[in-house]
């Protein structure tokens, strides 16, 4: 994952929240860790999940409350077995839930004792007044023959908390689709029955770049990995809605 780190274990800036009680209070950002491992280990491999994400520290903040809590939905989801199995509200309990699923998991299944393992790591990689980017960097696995691999932005109105949609953020894909097209002409399980690019799962944004990514299955469903892009900003800037001229972090 391409990092741009702003802060080292801190980060505090201005984001014009409207929110009647906090509205002009900076957003505290933390980079914390989380990390629990099984106790029933097999030859000294036991299941583990590692966590280290940049979390609002923000009190009472209802915007910064909206943010985190997107964060740990996304997490939960990236790591859940099944959609059963998503459903904490912290990334502690989100942590110790992933290990009690396996040991659930397992004493349903005696025999499939396989430890799991999931590792998210999280960096805020652009902010301004119009957008705050989370990009993740992911690896999980629960069983079979292999692991999943991959990236996820998330892309937030720091006005609002509210998540982008890709589709929020594009103004012209079809010229956007021109410029992609070139490096993505031989991914044939990303492009539409009628010849059209598909809208991209995830779009990064960072300083000086912007980075786009698929995560291609074939037609025997089987993952090929992700398929990741980055141009220059000022090539994808024309095609975008959003305001992405960076801004200092307060101190």
């Amino acid at each position: 994952m391409k990092k741009v780190i702003y802060f080292s274990l801190l980060l505090t800036f201005m984001v014009g929240c409207n929110t009647k009680n906090n509205s002009s209070e900076a957003l505290q950002f933390e980079q914390r860790e989380f990390v629990q491992s099984s106790d029933n280990c097999i030859d000294e491999e036991c299941t583990t999940i590692k966590l280290s994400l940049p979390v609002i520290t923000n009190e009472d903040h209802e915007i910064a409350a909206k943010i985190n809590q997107h964060l740990v939905a996304t997490i939960d989801s990236i790591v859940a077995v099944d959609d059963v199995t998503a459903s904490s509200t912290t990334l502690e309990e989100l942590s110790k839930n992933y290990i009690a699923n396996y040991k659930e998991f397992v004493a349903k299944f005696p025999d499939e004792t396989l430890p799991w393992k999931a590792e998210v790591e999280g960096d805020i990689t652009f902010y301004n007044a119009d957008l705050l980017s989370i990009a993740l960097e992911y690896y999980t696995f629960a069983g079979g023959a292999y692991g999943f691999k991959s990236e996820v932005a998330l892309n937030f109105n720091p006005k609002t908390g509210d998540l982008y949609k890709v589709e929020d953020l594009i103004s012209n894909w079809e010229e956007l689709q021109k410029l992609m097209a070139l490096q993505l002409k031989d991914k044939m399980d990303i492009w539409t029955k009628n010849n059209q690019l598909k809208y991209p799962e995830s779009i990064f944004f960072y300083e000086d770049s912007i980075g786009f990514i698929y995560n291609a299955v074939d037609e025997d469903a089987r993952y090929n990995g992700p398929t990741k892009i980055d141009f220059p900003k000022a090539r994808v800037l024309p095609f975008l809605k959003i305001n992405v001229e960076p801004a200092t972090a307060e101190k």
